[in-house]
């Protein structure tokens, strides 16, 4: 017998928070593949789900995608050159307190 535990849940809350949380245990956050989320949307979106309710946030494109991807167009703010992967990682990571787990999103294997 399997210790697998399985959750269903949707991507981003196709209906009202408070109706979501009772009816799933888990949310996929697609927006923070576009742009991370500010700190303080993040607390917000814990401080109103159960202790239990688990959150996904899919990597920051600019961490999964290179620079000509499509999605780019979507970011609210411009991609500086200079900007560090490692910086992608911690503006990534500073949404994460109290939220879950991180997973990637990349472009198909040998697709460029």
């Amino acid at each position: 017998m399997s210790n697998a535990i399985t959750k269903i849940g949707c991507c981003g809350f196709g209906i009202a928070r408070p109706k979501y949380f009772e009816t799933f245990s888990v949310a996929e956050i697609q927006q923070s593949f576009y742009q991370p989320p500010k700190p303080d949307t993040v607390k917000r979106w814990r401080d109103e789900a159960p202790i239990d309710f688990e959150f996904t946030l899919k990597a920051w494109q600019l961490i999964t995608h290179e620079a000509s991807s499509p999605t780019y167009r979507r970011l609210k703010e411009p991609v500086r050159k200079a900007e560090e992967t490692g910086r992608r990682f911690s503006r990534n990571r500073d949404c994460s307190p109290g939220v879950g787990h991180h997973f990637t999103d990349g472009p198909a294997a040998g697709r460029r």
